[in-house]
């Protein structure tokens, strides 16, 4: 399924202030949800953030479209965030994919031997590629200061290229609401 996921880009950490003038960078209130989502929409509509040569390599591949987009970048990310974390820990303790290889192997023989009689690569839901090209996000990610804990960082300059086609305020804001939804009903599973 990481083979699935949208490349990441953390090139854009902003985010907006309540009305006490702190920054939302994560809450469960209601009230900060609306006006995160709200000032999100917009901010992507108007923001002119790059996307990298991977994120537009992704686009192009299946000729997407602006609400497949943020469908895709939510469900898939929802579905493997504990995934993504795992494979992170194998970078923080430096293993190589041969060596990650290993370990699930291992892992599966034991607990889960019928996954292995088909392509080892389906039950890692990635193959050496992906497993280089997340190593290299997380690089990136590690020479930010603090990254707000907010599902759409990582996709911002994908979500900002669909809210761009989107010229309706309430639209993008029902799209991005859309977003956070399906990441959390997808991570919840």
């Amino acid at each position: 399924m990481l083979n699935l996921l949208p490349p990441r880009s953390f090139s854009d950490l902003t985010v907006p202030n309540r009305a006490d003038g702190t920054p939302i960078f994560s809450s469960d209130n209601r009230a900060d949800y609306d006006v995160y989502v709200r000032w999100l929409a917009d901010y992507l509509h108007y923001t002119p953030l790059p996307l990298t040569p991977a994120q537009e390599a992704w686009l192009r591949e299946a000729a997407r479209t602006p609400d497949n987009v943020i469908f895709e970048c939510s469900d898939v990310y929802g579905y493997t965030i504990d995934q993504v974390e795992g494979v992170e820990v194998a970078f923080e303790e430096g293993e190589t994919w041969q060596h990650y290889q290993d370990r699930m192997r291992q892992f599966w023989e034991k607990d889960e031997p019928d996954k292995l009689e088909n392509p080892f690569e389906e039950w890692l839901g990635m193959d050496e590629q992906v497993y280089t090209r997340l190593r290299e996000e997380w690089i990136e990610s590690l020479k930010l200061p603090l990254v707000p804990e907010h599902a759409d960082i990582p996709f911002r300059p994908l979500l900002a290229w669909a809210l761009r086609q989107i010229p309706d305020p309430d639209e993008r804001y029902r799209e991005m609401h859309h977003f956070f939804r399906n990441f959390i009903d997808n991570a919840t599973k």
